[in-house]
């Protein structure tokens, strides 16, 4: 579904926004996991799955200013559709 998002709202660029899309998500993919053994060790299970749980609610609140100025943002941007 993101893809299908990406290819929408960047159709002359769809291509170099699908492949930063991929290139982002592999590198969190292949980044993240590596992290995960150490942050345990360190922390524990209880206060290293709390920590994720902090970052998470940390990054809540652009969740919500991507839904309440998403549109304007996308109007403002310099890859636009145009009409």
């Amino acid at each position: 579904m993101p893809v299908n998002y990406l290819v929408d709202a960047y159709h002359k660029y769809a291509a170099s926004a699908v492949a930063a899309n991929i290139v982002l998500r592999s590198i969190g993919g292949s980044v993240l996991p590596l992290a995960g053994p150490s942050l345990y060790e360190k922390l524990g299970l209880g206060w290293g799955n709390s920590l994720l749980a902090f970052i998470s609610l940390l990054i809540f609140p652009l969740t919500i200013y991507l839904y309440r100025y998403g549109e304007w943002l996308r109007l403002k941007s310099t890859f636009k559709l145009e009409d």
